[in-house]
């Protein structure tokens, strides 16, 4: 990956300007270099100057499409010579908006919610838009700190906060374990109706969800279903301490 290092395309960045915090880069560095090469699809939900657009185009040379979504306006007078980029003005929750961003393209690879960071819309950008991950995919929600804020939505004892869903999730992924005990739409009740619940969280597309300082990942699998954990694998001839 020499001079194709995320870390080195945004601190040499000339152009439309680009704010990341410096733990982001080399994170993205490792979770996305497996990518950098693949003909991906991107979701970026807010654009603000722009810039970041230009630096996943520069480091996914072989990518196929980066769409931004801002509700600002002024976004929309943003130029970029890279057809490959195309920017949607609206709320990305909106329907209008929503059916915008599926006309350019049905499945991401990649999705970073960079938006209000709001917790309500994080929430709803996550049900509308996780369906959307292809199977493997990742999808990232970025600035989680402001969850810890009362004016995000959030707060360190709000049990109703978008940071409490996602550890929730914790849960889901390793719900054959307790599946006998509580059914997953009981279990979520807090943050969806008992009829409500999306579908893709019962059928158990989460593989798995990472927390790091202000970003939240969260992969698809590659298939549906809860059992995840596999088959017991022992191996070796001489069981000296344990006989199995």
């Amino acid at each position: 990956m020499a001079g194709r290092l995320i870390t080195d395309l945004h601190h040499n960045k000339i152009g439309k300007v680009s704010d990341k915090w410096d733990s982001y880069l080399g994170y993205y560095d490792s979770l996305f270099g497996a990518l950098q090469d693949a003909p991906i699809a991107m979701l970026e939900i807010g654009v603000q100057n722009g810039g970041s657009l230009e630096t996943w185009t520069r480091f996914f040379t072989a990518g196929k499409i980066f769409i931004g979504c801002d509700i600002n306006p002024a976004c929309g007078a943003l130029q970029y010579t890279d057809p490959r980029v195309n920017v949607i003005i609206g709320d990305a929750n909106s329907l209008p908006a929503y059916r915008s961003i599926c006309s350019l393209s049905s499945e991401f690879d990649i999705v970073i919610d960079d938006g209000s960071h709001v917790s309500t819309d994080i929430l709803n950008s996550f049900v509308n838009y996780f369906p959307l991950v292809k199977p493997g995919g990742l999808y990232v929600v970025e600035d989680t700190h402001t969850l810890y804020e009362s004016a995000y939505g959030g707060g360190i004892l709000n049990e109703f906060s978008a940071y409490a869903f996602f550890k929730k999730l914790v849960d889901v992924v390793n719900f054959q374990f307790w599946q006998k005990e509580l059914a997953i739409n009981t279990y979520l009740r807090s943050f969806f109706p008992l009829d409500q619940t999306p579908g893709f969280i019962g059928e158990g597309w989460i593989e798995s969800i990472e927390f790091r300082n202000s970003i939240i990942t969260i992969k698809k699998s590659l298939h549906p279903g809860h059992d995840k954990l596999g088959s017991r694998v022992i191996v070796g001839t001489v069981a000296q301490v344990h006989q199995f």
